[in-house]
């Protein structure tokens, strides 16, 4: 089994073997401290990921996750998600790689799920939908410059 690991504005997929998607979403998310992950590509070795300064990870299930039709920054076979779409900050703007769509919350709820995070500085989950796959994008609020809700 294998998952992939996206941080930040960082554009890599790293690929975690070893792990369930459910193991390490609820690693990260309890994470007091820095975590080691042990990546197999692009490169082979221990990635030290401290999420308080990562700001989010994403967490996707690799095929077998929804794919979407052609539309925008969704490609792929079903029908691309009405719920919110999510935009955190990345070195090539927005687009493909640095849009997540949100499966789990409407607009309203993403925006206060958002601000209460910034505010107490918490992490907090926000199911995503992504053109590899499924996942989970793990948000600390302490870290979060500014999230665009759409």
């Amino acid at each position: 089994m294998e998952v992939i690991v996206r941080i930040g504005g960082d554009p890599t997929s790293w690929t975690v073997a070893g792990q369930s998607y459910e193991t390490m979403t609820a690693e990260l998310s309890k994470a007091t401290g820095p975590v080691v992950i042990q990546v197999i590509s692009p490169l082979v070795g221990s990635l030290v990921l401290s999420h308080r300064a990562a700001g989010s990870v994403a967490v996707i299930q690799p095929p077998g996750g929804v794919v979407f039709k052609n539309s925008g920054s969704n490609p792929g076979h079903e029908q691309a998600p009405t719920t919110a779409t999510l935009y955190l900050a990345s070195p090539t703007g927005p687009g493909p790689g640095a849009m997540y769509a949100a499966s789990n919350a409407n607009f309203a709820a993403a925006v206060q799920e958002i601000s209460t995070a910034m505010a107490n500085g918490a992490v907090f989950a926000l199911g995503v939908y992504d053109a590899s796959g499924t996942g989970t994008l793990l948000i600390n609020g302490a870290a979060l410059p500014f999230a665009v809700v759409c």
